[in-house]
């Protein structure tokens, strides 16, 4: 049985878009300055009428569990770090299951890093998730782990392409 792709509730994607371009005009050499408060104080955020919900329909001790981390975490030496770009860099990297915390850093230029560094868990909780594994609180870790930096202007890209892909890929 082929898995269909997500598709999101793009509703408000054309609204969006026109009010994102007249606030990308004014606040570009803001954020280009790292003026962040004054460049977001008039972001469009999207406003939601409703809030989709998704009822869990597996038990999580028989389920598989899928991690998307905004962290911006990479592997070194293997994955490019992600780029510090006006709108944000948009790649999603696929981390393999079995990953080692030590092997991961992270390139995010909007978060504190030491954190971080000191202990990759705080932004994947690798070791605490494969001990709920363990002791049988969760059937199943996915074979693939997602991360992304969670500074992205383009809220309507996050929303149609990236997070559809990540779902798509997680369903897979």
């Amino acid at each position: 049985m082929k898995m269909e792709t997500p598709e999101a509730d793009a509703r408000w994607v054309p609204g969006f878009q026109e009010k994102y371009a007249v606030w990308f005009r004014e606040a570009k050499a803001l954020i280009e300055a790292h003026q962040y408060p004054a460049a977001f104080k008039t972001y469009p955020f999207p406003d939601f009428e409703e809030t989709p919900w998704a009822p869990v329909g597996t038990p999580l001790a028989k389920g598989r569990l899928g991690i998307v981390s905004t962290a911006a975490l990479y592997r070194r030496d293997i994955d490019p770090p992600f780029a510090d770009t006006v709108e944000g860099d948009p790649q999603v990297l696929e981390l393999p299951g079995d990953v080692k915390a030590s092997e991961l850093t992270t390139s995010h230029a909007h978060i504190p890093h030491e954190a971080i560094l000191t202990d990759v868990n705080v932004a994947l909780p690798l070791d605490a998730l494969r001990e709920m594994v363990r002791d049988k609180q969760i059937g199943e870790m996915a074979p693939r782990f997602f991360s992304l930096i969670g500074y992205r202007t383009r809220a309507d890209e996050v929303a149609t392409q990236t997070a559809t892909r990540i779902a798509a890929a997680l369903r897979a």
